[in-house]
């Protein structure tokens, strides 16, 4: 377990120690765009799950947009997520996925969607 520190926008960094179980970046969804979002999640060494989200955006000034969610259980985050009440948009369900090969109480939620990911696309062409 490494120490890890999250930024939060408008409170204090969260210092945990803890291991990255999953990261998505939606632009391997959606190809290139101005404002993307990426989304991980954590397991913290006392068994606690922070899921943490960048937003990036670019258009009308570049900034960044960084929260932080902590869960006492997995369980806590599937049901915040609802994956028993609707589909799951195709980030959460990689995610998950991912998450699943590193934390067996992701596994017992039962097979997730396939995703198709996409290679990103360069932000700035090539110049000649």
């Amino acid at each position: 377990m490494n120490q890890l520190r999250l930024q939060r926008h408008g409170k204090p960094d969260l210092i945990f120690n803890g291991t990255t179980l999953a990261r998505v970046d939606d632009r391997e969804f959606t190809g290139f765009t101005e404002n993307w979002l990426v989304t991980t999640l954590y397991r913290t060494a006392i068994g606690q799950y922070i899921l943490g989200s960048d937003f990036h955006i670019t258009s009308c000034g570049q900034r960044n947009i960084s929260t932080a969610l902590v869960f006492a259980s997995a369980q806590d985050l599937l049901e915040f997520m609802e994956v028993n009440n609707k589909p799951l948009s195709s980030l959460s369900a990689e995610l998950l996925r991912q998450a699943s090969i590193e934390d067996e109480a992701f596994t017992l939620c039962g097979p997730f969607m396939h995703v198709e990911l996409r290679t990103p696309v360069a932000l700035v062409a090539e110049v000649h």
